[in-house]
């Protein structure tokens, strides 16, 4: 057991943040410029009603919004679009907002200082989208493209998914003329997909004193061409746009590029959202809203809340590594990234030659930074305990998770099993209500068990520090919400995986083809035999796992058999999954281990094989 609990540890080193107060419905209040793009498909993945929106939308700061603009259904000339809806924003920068183009349905949105973005994630419709809007200027200005600027596209012309293309690009605009643009993306109708590098003369733009405005590029790319509709945020950091010619469908995305870039300019949380189409992929599309924390070192933590083609909506979190060039443009994986307001909102594109059949826009804004006063749970601020996933990731029935704000304790205190759920050290987590047994008290962070009780979509969490309450935060709640440990302690890097003979597997002592390893991880569900809040697991009778089935593990892909899932004897909160790996490993040295249990896929940490 002395292996086991050095191999894992508890008490994480969180992502806090602070410095603004908590956001509510008067988040957004006056103009905001906004493209909205929705697909709606049938189950084989044609696309049968893409429907494009452009305009201003006017919050009143107290849930009703109205809008006016333009807009394209099917293969159909632009018309002249109006209405209005409803909006709420919770204290973490969530929104829920009616879809202007699909009535009885729901954007999953965020908001930042920089923009609000979001999709249709919970439709259940087989509609896919990608909405977006920034901070209109206040009145007319001296609005102006001070390039450059990294601009993402992702176009559908005559809706459809045959001649898609998205493109990456820097542009500068002088004096109504656009420099010379070098276009990096892909067609669908050019070379079956591959990766083309195209140059754009003559290109030229309008840029009005009040932020609209229009580019037009011309007719000599195949991968970006004819005239945009452009509106520039108040701050001049953000650029939206798209097309409102006959049957277009297309979104455009710019980011005022940071100048002298280094991998430390993409620091902190920031909102994501995404549209994604690939032909040769199950499913051929989906669509995201969800979060990314960037470590300023070239690491990326991801949650995402996915809606697919005939899979509904799941949760999804990853690990992933970045490069930044000094113009702000880079990769991750096999994406292109521009990187821009001044590090706070970022780009990106599918665009590899080994996924040709991938068209995929990305976009992300920071997030407010939040405080309060006395005992304050930031709602940014709850994690899975195991992965640190950023805000949105779910909680699910007996997870470890951290809590992270101000004045939450008045010394730092650690418990032993079993947890108490009567007040620890003066402080209580109440999880809808019920006492969550506590492991770890400090003033800046909690780590807690939730009630194997908790159920609904949502739970509230409230923390009591002596006589004093903190303000109830909602989080989201699912079956599982998988959360691998990693040696470091931060979600990420090599797993906290054991052999049979209970060492540590290392680059040292790398697990081979056949073998069986042990996994340890929170956040799988309910168990049977049932167990009592707070307390471990036993071996007789082993607790097993039974929120979901089947729960698959993978080794760069490759799929394990998993011979137990249930809890680790000894620790309360503490899973195990035995796995025994595939007879033939696709590699050597550190390769990804991922999990998938129906409801979510996790995907952060990595395992030494030979």
């Amino acid at each position: 057991m002395g292996k086991l609990a050095a191999a894992i540890g508890f008490v994480l080193v969180g992502i806090a943040s602070g410095g603004a107060q908590t956001l509510t419905n008067a988040a957004l209040s006056g103009n905001f410029f906004f493209r909205h793009v929705s697909l709606a498909m049938d189950s084989t993945g044609d696309l049968t009603d893409p429907r494009s929106l452009i305009g201003t939308l006017t919050f009143d700061g107290a849930g009703n919004y109205t809008y006016t603009g333009q807009q394209v259904v099917g293969n159909n000339a632009s018309t002249v679009a109006s209405g209005k809806g409803t909006y709420t924003v919770d204290p973490a920068g969530f929104v829920a907002i009616d879809n202007p183009q699909r009535t009885g349905v729901k954007i999953n949105a965020r908001v930042g200082p920089e923009a609000l973005l979001g999709s249709s994630t919970e439709s259940g419709d087989n509609t896919f989208d990608l909405f977006a809007a920034i901070p209109a200027p206040a009145s007319a200005g001296n609005a102006a493209l001070n390039g450059p600027y990294w601009v993402g596209t992702l176009e559908y012309p005559g809706g459809s998914l045959a001649n898609a293309r998205s493109a990456i690009f820097s542009m500068t605009g002088t004096g109504g003329a656009l420099n010379t643009i070098t276009v990096n993306g892909h067609s669908a109708a050019v070379a079956s997909g591959a990766p083309q590098n195209q140059q754009i003369t003559g290109a030229s733009y309008v840029m009005n004193t009040d932020g609209t405005g229009s580019a037009n590029f011309g007719s000599g790319s195949t991968l970006v061409s004819g005239s945009k509709a452009l509106y520039l945020s108040a701050d001049g950091n953000l650029i939206i746009g798209g097309s409102t010619s006959t049957g277009s469908h297309d979104f455009l995305i710019g980011v005022k590029a940071v100048a002298s870039a280094t991998a430390a300019s993409w620091s902190g949380s920031f909102w994501a959202a995404s549209l994604r189409t690939d032909a040769a992929e199950n499913p051929a599309v989906f669509s995201y809203a969800g979060s990314v924390h960037a470590n300023g070192s070239q690491g990326l933590t991801w949650t995402q809340r996915i809606e697919a083609l005939a899979a509904g909506a799941s949760d999804f979190t990853a690990a992933a590594t970045y490069t930044l060039n000094a113009d702000a443009s880079g990769t991750s994986g096999l994406n292109s990234i521009g990187l821009g307001a001044a590090g706070r909102a970022f780009v990106s594109i599918a665009l590899s030659s080994s996924d040709p059949n991938a068209y995929e826009l990305d976009f992300g804004a920071r997030m407010a930074d939040l405080s309060g006063t006395g005992v304050f749970l930031n709602p940014q601020g709850v994690f899975n305990a195991a992965s640190s996933a950023p805000a949105g990731n779910p909680i699910s029935p007996g997870e470890f998770i951290a809590l992270y704000g101000t004045g939450l304790a008045g010394t730092t205190k650690t418990a032993t099993p079993p947890y108490p759920t009567a007040p620890f050290n003066g402080v209580s987590v109440l999880i809808n209500n019920k006492p969550a047994p506590i492991y770890f008290v400090s003033p800046g962070q909690i780590n807690a068990l939730v009630p194997y009780a908790t159920t609904g979509p949502t739970a509230t969490i409230v923390v009591q520090n002596g006589t004093a309450t903190s303000n109830s935060v909602t989080v989201p709640v699912a079956a599982t919400a998988p959360g691998i440990y990693s040696l470091s302690q931060s979600g990420v890097g090599p797993g906290a995986i054991l052999d049979t003979n209970y060492n540590v597997v290392s680059a040292s002592n790398p697990a081979h083809a056949g073998q069986t390893v042990q996994i340890f991880l929170t956040g799988m569900g309910a168990v049977s035999p049932a167990i009592a809040d707070g307390t471990a697991g036993s071996t007789n009778p082993s607790s097993l796992s039974t929120a979901v089935s089947p729960v698959t593990a993978f080794i760069e892909g490759e799929q394990c058999v998993v011979s137990y899932n249930g809890l680790a004897p000894g620790f309360p909160g503490l899973y195990q999954i035995n796995v025994t790996l595939p007879p033939l490993l696709p590699g050597t040295g550190p390769v990804p281990l991922a999990l998938s249990t129906g409801n979510a896929y996790h995907d952060q940490v990595t395992i030494a094989v030979q």
